[in-house]
């Protein structure tokens, strides 16, 4: 029997060639469709994982700071989330929170950029986007003189008081008050942020500060 047509070794190279292109095609879009359905995954594991939160201000509330052992700041907020791993996650998303904070209140994670002492004083961001939020940090509970001055200490917008420039009585410091600074100098020369970065130490070495909203 004769066939009518012998196919060549151009053709069998040719279906060959095109039989590893459509393949390769094939995996291409299963690996963005993967990806796809990751992102939206993460997406919405971050979106479940932030907490809601007004932007609305709150007023001073006075009976907090008459005791002399309070002051009221205003931390530059991105966002609050349920756990820290989506917090430095968050964190890690931006550029511009290189030098941000994650600060543990009430079992929520804060994200923070600086804290200034006036609600006008923080620096707001739309990438990603920020607001004032002010709080009241309290010393009343704590033991240690400087602890209970605290609050007075971080209070203030002087330089000198924060690189230890000038000061008589160090004793009103903590004692690893001036290592600290020193290490936060090499971060920024922003006094808000190195103010956020002590504020969040001591609060978070210390359980007799609190912090209230």
């Amino acid at each position: 029997m004769k066939f009518p047509h012998i196919i060549g070794r151009r053709e069998i190279v040719r279906a060959a060639l095109l039989g590893s292109i459509t393949g390769i095609v094939g995996v291409l879009l299963f690996i963005l469709i993967l990806n796809s359905m990751n992102s939206t995954y993460t997406e919405q594991k971050h979106q479940n994982e932030l907490i809601p939160v007004s932007s609305q201000q709150t007023e001073e509330n006075e009976e907090d700071v008459k005791d002399g052992y309070s002051e009221q700041f205003y931390a530059n907020q991105h966002g609050v989330f349920s756990s820290f791993e989506a917090a430095t996650d968050f964190v890690y998303g931006y550029a511009s929170l290189n030098t941000s904070a994650v600060v543990e209140i009430d079992g929520n994670y804060y994200v923070w950029s600086s804290v200034s002492t006036t609600k006008e004083g923080g620096v707001k961001s739309d990438d990603p986007p920020s607001f004032a939020k002010p709080f009241t940090l309290s010393a009343a509970g704590c033991s240690e003189p400087a602890l209970k001055n605290l609050p007075s200490l971080l209070k203030s917008n002087d330089p000198a008081k924060f690189n230890f420039e000038g000061v008589k009585n160090k004793e009103d410091f903590p004692p690893d008050w001036q290592t600290i600074s020193f290490a936060l100098s090499s971060i920024s020369s922003d006094l808000s942020i190195v103010r956020m970065h002590l504020l969040a130490h001591y609060f978070t070495e210390n359980d007799c500060l609190k912090i209230k909203f």
